[in-house]
């Protein structure tokens, strides 16, 4: 009778221990809105449109001029890092940060 108290006490501390370990998982924040949508978007011009950017000719051309001294790739790449840091500063969201 003894030998199985100690084996139903053993289950049990393990069953615990896995409870707690679960329980002591970090649990991430929770997403903000406008992270889904920024995923949502499928061109530069859905960027564009969240950002606020005037649809003119004009409005994109100002905003892109800011960044056509850098090679092809980094102008978009850089522009459009702008983009969704203009959204989630409009929206209130957090900037992730970089790395």
């Amino acid at each position: 009778m003894r030998s199985r108290m100690r084996m139903r006490d053993r289950i049990r501390l393990r069953e615990l221990r896995r409870q707690e370990a679960r329980l002591s998982k970090i649990v991430p924040p929770p997403e903000h809105p406008i992270e889904h949508e920024l995923r949502r978007t499928r061109s530069i011009g859905d960027l564009e449109r969240l950002a606020g950017l005037g649809s003119s000719r004009d409005d994109r051309a100002a905003f892109w001029l800011d960044f056509s001294s850098l090679p092809a790739r980094e102008v978009l790449d850089a522009g459009c890092a702008e983009l969704r840091r203009r959204i989630r500063s409009a929206a209130g969201a957090p900037t992730p940060a970089a790395g």
